[in-house]
């Protein structure tokens, strides 16, 4: 009995384990298939003629980091790059939520104060547990080379002049999905040739081999590689945060758009 009982014992273990096994296969199949879901959202690199680029380097298999743009029929070209509230699937999934939405109503909204405020009572209406989203929307006019933006609750954009000089665009009002029903502001800035860079919080907080990258050490980097195009820029600064890790993940989503 004693044998029979060992026996039967294993036989369980290995059952229970092989169940174990199919179930972590399929939850990552559907990771996987949820990355590519994403990833369809965003611009595929290299697909246009644009002046304005962005990169997106989840730091777990599905980010809450997002950024998008097009062109109108005008020429202007509308853009916006968001940051969703915590990790995981909920955030994937409000992030899906959002870019869709913002894609959507850009391509007729011509005022980004009032499309941020329409996301927000959207988003406010169906949030769930505190979840809310940062986000910075606007136009760019390559003729004129006005930008038109509005900020909900993100950390500032960086304009950095021809001259090298920075200039930080402050947030007037808060992140999407907290209240309804808010009145966004817009602000205006010409890039004279200069070039504005917006960037989620996983950028300035990611490490480097000398410590926490921060915004000096960003405006560092942009200065370093001001030479070259944006994408050189961008590229510069993922290569950097990228490199340090040390093959390990990421601390937090990497997501970056140059304008100019």
């Amino acid at each position: 009995l004693q044998a029979l009982a060992g026996m039967v014992s294993l036989a369980i273990s290995n059952a229970q384990m092989t169940a174990a096994l199919v179930e972590q296969e399929r939850i990552r199949r559907e990771l996987e298939l949820a990355r590519e879901i994403q990833r369809g959202l965003l611009p595929a690199a290299g697909t246009d003629d644009l002046p304005v680029c962005g990169v997106n380097y989840p730091a777990m298999e599905v980010s809450g980091d997002f950024f998008d743009y097009f062109p109108l029929a005008d020429g202007r070209i509308v853009w916006g790059l968001g940051d969703v509230s915590g990790k995981g699937m909920n955030a994937a999934m409000l992030m899906a939520k959002t870019i869709s939405l913002f894609r959507c109503l850009g391509k007729t909204a011509a005022d980004m104060a009032a499309l941020l405020a329409t996301l927000n009572d959207e988003i406010a209406e169906t949030a769930r547990n505190g979840m809310f989203v940062t986000m910075v929307a606007g136009v760019f006019d390559p003729r004129s080379g006005e930008v038109c933006l509005a900020n909900a609750g993100h950390q500032p954009p960086l304009y950095r002049a021809t001259d090298g000089r920075y200039r930080e665009i402050e947030a007037e009002c808060p992140p999407l999905g907290v209240i309804a029903g808010v009145e966004f502001v817009e602000q205006r800035l010409t890039l004279a040739g200069g070039r504005l860079f917006v960037f989620t919080d996983g950028v300035t907080e990611g490490k480097t081999a000398g410590g926490m990258l921060g915004i000096d050490g960003l405006k560092a980097l942009l200065d370093r590689h001001a030479g070259g195009d944006a994408e050189a820029q961008l590229a510069a600064v993922s290569e950097m945060l990228l490199g340090s890790t040390g093959g390990q993940r990421l601390h937090d989503d990497l997501t970056m758009l140059a304008i100019g």
